[in-house]
């Protein structure tokens, strides 16, 4: 069963990669944005050390290269206390976009992946942990902007995600109240 989702997957994936260029989108070539993502999250402080991960939104800057290709860099933090128990945690990551295909004027359509670090520190029962996890993305998206916004882009997100952090991984799809949307305006 999982070979042919595997030889699917392929052949749709090549043929999107066709269709791209016949394709017309948003122009964004050489364009930088700063904005806000709601992405590369990570659990919750709670009242013990197993349940002790931060989460935090990002500040993104996305810079389109071509305007087919671009890159995302990603940058949040978060500090939390919960009675006697702090924590810090940040996200640094970087991301990869491809335009893969566009059926509107103001839409881009794009899958990519990204890769961040995810430094933390947690003092817990008098329990000190500092760490460092690795987070992997691989995702599909829409960023969409409105007529007569020509600069203000939205974008929403559906994707997989694979996070280690020391004894704790996780892998599943996000999206839905895991929270992909990101707003951001271009220069």
């Amino acid at each position: 069963m999982a070979p042919k989702l595997v030889k699917v997957a392929a052949i749709c994936a090549v043929f999107v990669l066709c269709v791209a260029g016949l394709a017309e989108a948003k122009d964004l070539a050489q364009r930088i944005s700063v904005g806000y993502n709601h992405q590369l999250s990570f659990g919750v402080l709670g009242g013990s050390l197993d349940d002790t991960f931060l989460s935090n939104q990002s500040i993104s800057t996305k810079y389109w290269i071509t305007n087919r290709y671009g890159v995302e860099g990603l940058l949040g933090f978060t500090s939390s206390k919960y009675e006697d128990d702090r924590g810090f945690g940040a996200t640094i990551a970087g991301r990869f976009h491809a335009n893969v295909i566009t059926y509107e004027k103001n839409m881009n359509v794009y899958a990519g992946g990204g890769l961040g670090i995810i430094p933390v520190s947690i003092e817990v029962n008098d329990n000190d942990d500092n760490n460092v996890g690795v987070m992997a993305q691989a995702f599909f998206g829409f960023e969409f902007f409105l007529p007569g916004l020509p600069n203000l882009g939205f974008d929403a997100e559906v994707g997989l995600q694979y996070l280690d952090y020391d004894e704790f991984q996780q892998f599943g799809t996000y999206g839905g109240g895991f929270g992909v949307v990101g707003i951001r305006y271009y220069f």
